[in-house]
């Protein structure tokens, strides 16, 4: 009696679906193949400068609806070609990376060039405002330099500043903690000073609920450092809040290229900005950073970095 067995409409429905997927797997390689030869086209074709200038103009063209479209799909059709389009252009980031490395090696790093030398005098020199919680922070913080050395500052301001104008190299600021989250008020700071986190840490004070995130801050994005003993790495940045900006666009990007979301904030502008901006951190640890920051420079070329950094353990741990 087995082989009579009926089929409700579900099972049907379901192996409808089951079919229309794998058109939609044939459809996805054919299209993936047109995305590599575009990438291949692209790279032999430009330096990686003038690659990352003009990513914007290089974005998959888009098409209106066609003309044999069932009316009441239309809108649905509508919506799901901006889902498309945004898959396109992530595919094409991700094969953009994939030529780039097979020429030559492509660490995030490469994406960048904003390293600057540093005077002697300012060479490994921390600058922060003291308090107990500060000093914990900077003795996690020191073993990633060589000969460390720390001076005080009467202000977070100063200290800032100080790191800006190259007196010292490296500041040290309180950016999160349990009660608040994002504290807004450094996060400013950073943002006015134009300062990029270096590495980040855990205080924990005498009450556990006193957990106080620390950031190290430079200058410049580059060059980063390296914790052996790193708990996980982050890469943070902010994106103005206008309409041209899709926050699902740039999520969908992150997850296809394996980047796990940490935080959302929102920062108000400040005097003289237009919009609230978007701070975005992504743990960077089981993804690939590299098809990411090109997807950026192609949708979000107006982004600012703020960090590529390791994320160092609470003692103990």
């Amino acid at each position: 009696m087995d082989d009579f067995r009926v089929y409700s409409p579900e099972d049907i429905i379901a192996a409808n679906l089951r079919e229309a997927v794998g058109r939609y797997d044939r459809f996805c390689e054919q299209e993936t193949a047109h995305l590599r030869e575009l990438a291949i086209e692209l790279v032999g074709e430009n330096s990686l400068q003038d690659l990352l200038t003009l990513l914007p103009d290089y974005r998959p063209p888009t098409f209106e609806n066609g003309k044999d479209v069932i009316a009441e799909n239309a809108d649905i059709l509508k919506h799901s070609h901006k889902l498309l389009y945004a898959r396109q252009r992530i595919v094409l980031c991700t094969e953009l990376y994939r030529e780039l490395s097979r020429r030559a090696p492509f660490p995030p790093t490469l994406l960048f060039s904003d390293f600057e030398e540093v005077s002697p005098s300012a060479y490994h020199r921390i600058v922060y405002q003291r308090s107990i919680y500060a000093d914990a922070a900077y003795l996690r913080f020191s073993p990633l330099l060589t000969d460390a050395r720390a001076a005080y500052a009467h202000s977070f301001h100063a200290a800032c500043e100080d790191v800006y104008n190259g007196h010292y190299e490296f500041c040290i600021l309180p950016i999160e903690n349990a009660v608040e989250g994002q504290l807004i008020s450094f996060s400013r700071l950073i943002a006015q000073y134009d300062l990029k986190i270096a590495a980040s840490c855990d205080v924990v004070g005498a009450d556990s609920s006193r957990n106080t995130r620390f950031a190290l801050l430079h200058r410049n994005l580059l060059p980063t450092l390296e914790a052996k003993d790193a708990e996980c790495g982050f890469f943070r940045f902010s994106i103005p809040h206008d309409a041209s900006t899709e926050l699902s666009d740039v999520l969908m990007a992150a997850s296809f290229c394996g980047l796990r979301l940490h935080s959302v904030n929102t920062l108000p502008p400040s005097d003289g900005e237009a919009s609230v901006s978007l701070q975005l951190s992504f743990y960077t640890d089981k993804g690939l950073l590299q098809p990411f920051l090109l997807f950026l420079a192609m949708e979000v070329p107006h982004y600012t970095p703020i960090g590529m950094y390791p994320h160092l353990p609470q003692k103990g741990n």
